[in-house]
């Protein structure tokens, strides 16, 4: 299976590099894709292989997204498309698999333990939405918006996942009452869907987290990865992707608000949220739960994750909506006071 892929890897490779001798190293990849670290006459790049979709349109978006940002000034990094002697910066194998190079960007992926860390992380955060606000292609996004969350996954119609959660089949029973509270949170979404309509739209990355963020040596993050999932939606969903992550079962509650309290000061120095959108942020914290939830278990149902994966996503989910429940004032609090 190896050889099989570092043979694909090669046809792409030679597709950027016609004549060139490279040298390959296994990079970590994400759940949806195959990253390669590529060093071609001492210079580095990283190869991303789309695994699971064949859609050029979708990764042209991407790109497209890419090269507008790339024509501001930007006060931190993105990844730069290398394009092929003809022009093109997306490639095909013969057997269909999709794949783009980019400029290496030298950082690591922070832990984001330390506050002036996740303080820096916030600003990068908000300068992001700030200059994507000022993006504007003639492109339909490939992705639909966070809350229409019947299109989460094509596998996963709304109905499909709250019969799941209703009537959870026997491998996931011992989960029902962790499911019951998904349907909870689900058919009341639903409802305030609506209203939410109403606040600022914009485009927004989507999925900005510790694995798609950069830091240097200093702790600052200067660089933002992986716009595979920019789309056109609340502006407010931005803030509520990022602090989903620092609200961990398994971590002391002090960290957890210390940690929310930095990311916003800095997120707050960079840009400011109507009152409207402030007092979404709980809601809109659950509902990225719910969506990695339904995507997890749309590819569990592809046969691509496992029931374990899908098990651990359902617990992660409840323990997020639990938590909100539990501490949305303060949370409102801490959004108020430096948004």
């Amino acid at each position: 299976m190896m050889e099989q892929k570092n043979l694909y890897i090669d046809e792409i490779l030679s597709q950027y590099f016609p004549a060139g001798s490279w040298v390959i190293r296994v990079g970590q990849s994400g759940a949806n894709n195959t990253t390669r670290f590529v060093t071609m006459n001492d210079e580095e790049y990283v190869l991303r292989i789309y695994e699971t979709h064949q859609d050029i349109e979708k990764v042209m978006y991407e790109h497209t997204i890419l090269d507008a940002l790339a024509e501001l000034p930007l006060p931190f990094s993105i990844p730069m498309p290398v394009h092929t002697s003809d022009g093109k910066s997306i490639v095909k194998t013969k057997d269909g698999k999709i794949a783009g190079l980019f400029r290496y960007l030298d950082g690591v992926n922070p832990a984001l333990d330390e506050m002036a860390e996740i303080h820096s992380y916030g600003r990068t955060a908000g300068l992001l939405s700030a200059s994507l606000a000022q993006v504007q292609i003639n492109q339909e996004p490939a992705y639909r918006p966070y809350y229409e969350i019947d299109n989460t996954h094509p596998r996963c119609s709304l109905q499909d996942v709250l019969s799941f959660c209703i009537n959870p089949p026997k491998e996931f029973s011992e989960l029902t009452t962790d499911l019951q509270l998904i349907y909870a949170q689900l058919t009341s979404f639903m409802e305030m869907i609506p209203s939410l309509r109403q606040l600022p739209h914009q485009l927004v990355h989507g999925d900005l987290n510790a694995s798609n963020i950069l830091a240097n040596k200093k702790g600052e993050v200067f660089a933002l990865l992986d716009f595979e999932f920019v789309t056109n939606d609340l502006r407010v969903m931005e803030l509520a992707v990022c602090l989903s992550d620092f609200i961990q079962p398994s971590k002391v509650s002090d960290i957890t608000w210390a940690k929310i309290n930095a990311f916003l000061t800095g997120y707050g120095k960079s840009l400011g949220l109507t009152e409207a959108e402030i007092e979404a942020v709980p809601v809109h914290i659950q509902l990225r739960s719910l969506d990695v939830f339904i995507h997890f278990l749309g590819r569990y149902w592809d046969q691509v994750s496992s029931k374990e994966i899908v098990k651990e996503y359902i617990q992660k989910s409840a323990i997020r909506c639990k938590w909100i429940v539990e501490h949305k004032d303060k949370l409102l609090s801490l959004c108020h006071a430096h948004l």
